[in-house]
């Protein structure tokens, strides 16, 4: 697929140099520190849900979090329920639902365990925020309930005691697009004031792990406290790192840092266990001596399902053969070539790599399931809000999001998606222009070198809204001796000069486009 080259480099200037100008960082972008945050007071019903949680924990009631099985949710699940452990509360509980086993959302399991633990208070984290009916039955059962969430909110929110969501509209705090754990670590500050206690160091470490793997965008209060992480580096020594240690490597670059928390996150999103438990989350909860075994457990999953997936590419391959992709990819998936636990990492793929929104359909325990990716500027919330009449259940951000719906309207969501899709055409379009950052030719190559060992942490981390530059290398003869070329020679014909764009994955360079000269 050939996409737009829009060219904003300024080759006279050194590549660092022109990276800075072609993106316009604002001061901000380098001197922020985590002291420098917007005060968490801002947060609409944040003082009020921890005020009810301090209540609870005093009168010694029951309260359980309703966490999400992905890694954000997993680990603002886990900062809040290991808070509570260390206010001394013995009477708190979670319950992870299993996306595969479970649809989104609260449902009859999680009311059993309300039920069976004769719980008084709930704390939704990482979701909610569209639970409506869930708010009304668990107040009908005596229940009250706090959510904290990050996902988009719709015109209005559950009937819930407090709502904690940046993106509610008369929520005052300046920036809206942190993650959930983020949200919970608040929480926990707040908490933490009110009571005059301290709050441990290293949940930051898991409120940047939660971040990245959410791939919120990496600027902001994000890149504030990602980059307090990899800064303070050496700082971070819970059990749970200190046990992961025989599974990772050294880290002194930013680079090599964020590769091990994305190691991190992958280790922990094979955690998935019925009835509510989760093996990530027991991962970081349990006592040092059963850690070392459970984390053997996870590995053995992903090495397992990373194996899995190298098969699914496979296939993602030949669906792509067989379908021409264009403004967008709709796949329903009436073969079930691909496993319902795939459906957001092959959107995901298809999204990246040709710039198009993809969305994938699926029957599963006789429901219509999508899951849906986008790139930036087209939304798919407001696509998902047209097709509400036809949808059971949606939910998500901007670029990732999914629903649930009756097989039998398939046909008409799809047409009625194609229909928005060609209404938004041109947001695709912009979408699939390559906005090059710097010009990189033979005579800087040297210079490239040092920007990719020496200078290009300054720019990190890397994430949406800020991701790797864009290069364009002007007049590449695959027969020269650059750092890539042995692995381009099927691309490019010896003796014929491209201009190629590519950016970087770690250190490893990744071809977006070229054409010959």
């Amino acid at each position: 697929m050939s996409f737009k080259w829009n060219i904003k480099a300024d080759s006279s200037l050194p590549l660092l140099q022109q990276i800075y100008k072609s993106r316009q960082y604002p001061p901000s972008f380098f001197t922020d520190t985590i002291q420098s945050l917007p005060p968490i007071s801002a947060m609409k019903d944040l003082e009020k849900a921890a005020e009810k949680i301090i209540q609870a924990v005093i009168k010694k009631e029951k309260i359980i979090i309703f966490g999400h099985d992905d890694v954000d949710g997993i680990t603002a699940t886990y900062i809040l329920f290991d808070f509570l452990e260390k206010l001394g509360s013995q009477n708190h509980y979670y319950y992870i639902p299993n996306r595969n086993l479970e649809a989104h959302g609260m449902q009859e399991g999680f009311f059993r365990k309300v039920k069976q633990k004769q719980i008084d208070l709930v704390i939704t984290v990482d979701g909610g925020i569209s639970d409506f009916d869930a708010v009304d039955k668990l107040q009908q059962m005596g229940k009250e309930v706090i959510i904290t969430d990050h996902h988009i909110v719709q015109e209005k929110v559950p009937e819930a005691y407090a709502v904690v969501n940046p993106k509610q509209a008369d929520c005052d705090y300046p920036f809206d697009m942190i993650s959930g754990v983020t949200i919970s670590y608040f929480l926990v500050q707040k908490i933490a004031e009110k009571l005059a206690t301290e709050v441990d160091a290293n949940y930051l470490f898991w409120v940047a792990a939660g971040s990245i793997a959410d791939k919120v965008p990496m600027v902001g209060v994000n890149r504030t406290l990602v980059r307090h992480v990899l800064s303070n580096w050496h700082l971070f020594n819970d059990s749970t790192l200190l046990h992961l240690k025989d599974f990772l490597w050294e880290a002194d670059s930013f680079r090599s840092k964020m590769g091990m928390i994305n190691f991190i996150n992958r280790l922990f999103a094979n955690g998935r266990k019925p009835r509510g438990e989760n093996l990530s989350l027991k991962t970081l909860l349990v006592p040092d001596s059963e850690k070392h075994k459970l984390l053997l457990n996870l590995m053995n999953a992903m090495n397992k399902r990373e194996k899995e997936s190298e098969e699914m590419q496979k296939k993602l391959e030949k669906i792509i053969g067989q379908n021409k992709i264009n403004k967008c990819f709709i796949y329903y998936d009436e073969e079930d070539i691909i496993d319902h636990s795939y459906l957001g990492r092959v959107a995901s793929v298809v999204a990246g790599e040709y710039k198009v929104p993809a969305i994938l359909l699926k029957q599963k325990n006789g429901k219509l399931v999508c899951e849906a990716r986008s790139t930036k500027g087209f939304d798919l919330m407001n696509m998902f809000k047209q097709l509400e009449p036809l949808l059971i259940q949606f939910g998500g951000h901007m670029q990732a999001a999914g629903f649930s719906a009756n097989p039998q309207k398939k046909d008409a969501i799809v047409s009625a998606a194609k229909e928005f899709i060609a209404e938004h055409k041109d947001d695709i379009c912009r979408a699939q222009t390559l906005d090059i950052d710097a010009i990189l030719t033979y005579q800087n190559v040297e210079e490239f070198y040092n920007l990719l060992y020496d200078e290009i942490d300054i720019l990190q981390p890397f994430g949406q809204q800020n991701p790797p530059p864009v290069f364009l290398f002007r007049n590449f003869d695959v027969t020269r001796n650059f750092f890539y070329a042995g692995k381009l020679k099927s691309n490019f014909e010896p003796g014929k000069l491209y201009d190629v764009v590519f950016t970087l994955n770690g250190s490893n360079p990744k071809i977006i486009d070229y054409k010959g000269v």
